[in-house]
């Protein structure tokens, strides 16, 4: 790229790290004002109604200001491609065995900075979903929740950076949504999930199909456990299918890893451009600072 197409790209991923920084800022300020109308006794519905709108309310506002943001940076258009039933459950097979990988991780290393710092550990993200409703956590993070997250993190951020080559997209983009969940027990799964969500979404061509394979990890994961009983074997087969489903899906990955389709984009790929951009830096930092405070207060 000449200097002038550099200053001019550096501008794009300026505006897109702007919209993620919106994003955020949008989600604190909205569940500030949430949680006066909730002690106001204010807002109808109660809790039900409060956690529903703290999960995905502040998309309303932040995606169509992130979008409008975003408006003159050229999409790249992936080719499409027909998408079947075998390969959406090859990828789901993939996906819960990246979850269950990533969310080891996570909880270990989360499990790590407790103990070094010598507070008691602390797994904020299933505290908050075993206080939420069977509804909630139906609607919120097994339908809106991914469903406003893909048209943030796959059709708004992966979409323009595919300019620069789909796997510089997928990578950049995957490491913004592990990011942005601002805790270490989610970081893993969010970004090895996130690779494999821009995958599926440039393999079809369509963002439907991210946001299906997405609603289907969240209801495996978060929603179906909670339809179990406590005792029996239906939870112990259920517990199973998570190292099951990992091992296929490990070698479904390595067997499948020579057919991967990744297409170059018009650009030339270059991380400096994209995280040397003001935009970028602010969002990645805020993230940094809201994982820092989960251990701090």
């Amino acid at each position: 790229m000449q200097q002038t197409d550099l200053r001019q790209e550096k501008k794009y991923c300026t505006r897109l790290g702007w919209a993620l920084t919106l994003t955020m800022i949008c989600a604190l300020v909205w569940q500030m004002g949430l949680t006066v109308l909730m002690f106001a006794g204010r807002l109808a519905g109660g809790m039900s109604t409060y956690m529903l709108l703290a999960l995905v309310g502040y998309y309303l506002p932040a995606l169509p200001l992130s979008y409008w943001l975003c408006r003159r940076i050229p999409v790249t258009k992936p080719a499409q491609r027909p998408l079947t039933v075998r390969l959406l459950g090859r990828w789901f097979v993939i996906g819960i065995g990246l979850m269950w990988v990533g969310s080891i991780t996570g909880s270990w290393l989360n499990d790590l900075v407790y103990q070094i710092a010598h507070l008691e550990t602390v797994d904020m993200v299933t505290e908050t979903f075993n206080e939420m409703p069977l509804s909630v956590v139906l609607v919120g993070a097994c339908v809106l929740g991914p469903l406003c997250e893909e048209l943030l993190f796959r059709g708004l951020l992966a979409g323009r950076l595919a300019r620069y080559g789909q796997k510089p997209a997928a990578f950049v983009s995957a490491l913004l949504f592990g990011l942005y969940h601002a805790n270490l027990s989610q970081f893993f799964y969010a970004f090895l999930l996130g690779l494999l969500l821009a995958y599926a979404y440039f393999y079809t061509g369509k963002l439907k199909t991210s946001v299906v394979l997405h609603m289907l990890f969240n209801f495996y994961g978060s929603f179906v456990v909670f339809l179990l009983p406590e005792d029996g074997v239906l939870p112990v087969l259920y517990g199973l299918s998570w190292p099951v489903l990992t091992i296929v899906g490990a070698v479904l990955l390595v067997r499948g890893r020579k057919r991967q389709v990744w297409e170059h984009g018009p650009c030339a790929p270059s991380m400096r451009v994209v995280f040397g951009s003001v935009g970028m830096t602010l969002a990645i930092i805020l993230c940094f600072v809201q994982t820092a405070t989960m251990y701090v207060f």
